[in-house]
């Protein structure tokens, strides 16, 4: 699955590249580092990486930034831009001296209007004269927003559920009430004068005997049964901690994301609902 995700997301293209002397080079878009100075195409592109807008003016199409903050709000990961589903307006951004105000650090929160964000599609430019439209990366792979959203579904962070917890007080319980059989038989044992070896083989098997050590191998199997039956009916689980808790899931709601964000909702099908169950088949 992971492997599935990596070749969805990965993407590459020819990047034209403003070097030493104002010359123009064609390079990949695997290539780039923070500070290339990159030429946007008259006609559009899609962005490869984080870059501030420095000439000319460009015409963006940001709904791909909700879709990554709905899944980034779902993990914890806090993103500092925000997607449209109408077009935006992309301005160079504005030069410190003329302003009067030298003392301002870039940000890439406080001058989002100026930046272009990776995964976005540029739909237009705008440039006066034979100014083209130049942009400077600031951030490539998995520092840019898109790059954030890939690194916390390849990595998501560890979730505590209280079903979790709750085994973790069950195999508790049953440690202490194995430490307590522990101790009684070593003291019955000894009083009776028991040979070492023995006290050590019923001490130690009383313990096993509690505390099961293959709980967490059958915790485990019956995760791993679960995603393989989700598997047969492609669904699939990048997450498989989530599928306990999704047992005991009562309602599902859906956002907005990928219906309003985009530029057209068409229906496709009607799922009925008969006894809480669906009737697949019926369209």
């Amino acid at each position: 699955m992971q492997r599935s995700l990596r070749n969805t997301i990965d993407s590459s293209t020819i990047v034209t590249v403003c070097r030493k002397g104002g010359v123009y080079e064609d390079i990949s878009s695997e290539d780039l580092v923070p500070g290339d100075v990159i030429e946007i195409p008259r006609y559009g592109c899609i962005m490869q990486c984080d870059a501030v807008l420095v000439t000319g003016n460009c015409i963006v199409n940001e709904s791909m930034l909700t879709a990554d903050l709905s899944f980034s709000a779902y993990n914890n990961v806090h993103t500092s831009v925000l997607g449209e589903s109408v077009p935006v307006t992309k301005t160079p951004l504005p030069n410190p001296k003329l302003s009067g105000h030298e003392d301002i650090y870039f940000n890439v929160k406080a001058h989002s209007r100026h930046v272009l964000f990776c995964g976005t599609h540029v739909i237009q430019t705008r440039y006066y004269g034979n100014q083209k439209a130049r942009a400077v990366v600031v951030r490539t792979g998995f520092t840019t927003a898109k790059g954030e959203l890939v690194r916390s579904i390849l990595y998501p962070k560890p979730v505590d559920f209280q079903f979790n917890r709750h085994t973790y007080y069950y195999i508790g319980i049953l440690a202490a009430i194995a430490g307590i059989g522990f101790i009684y038989t070593i003291t019955l044992m000894v009083q009776r004068g028991d040979e070492d070896s023995d006290i050590a083989h019923r001490t130690l098997d009383l313990i096993t005997i509690a505390v099961p050590p293959a709980l967490p191998a059958a915790l485990s199997v019956g995760i791993i049964f679960a995603q393989s039956r989700l598997k047969r009916h492609a669904i699939y689980c990048i997450s498989p901690r989530s599928i306990n808790v999704s047992g005991s899931i009562n309602a599902v709601c859906f956002d907005k994301t990928g219906t309003l964000t985009e530029d057209g909702l068409d229906m496709h099908s009607v799922i009925p609902v008969e006894d809480q169950k669906y009737v697949i088949g019926v369209f």
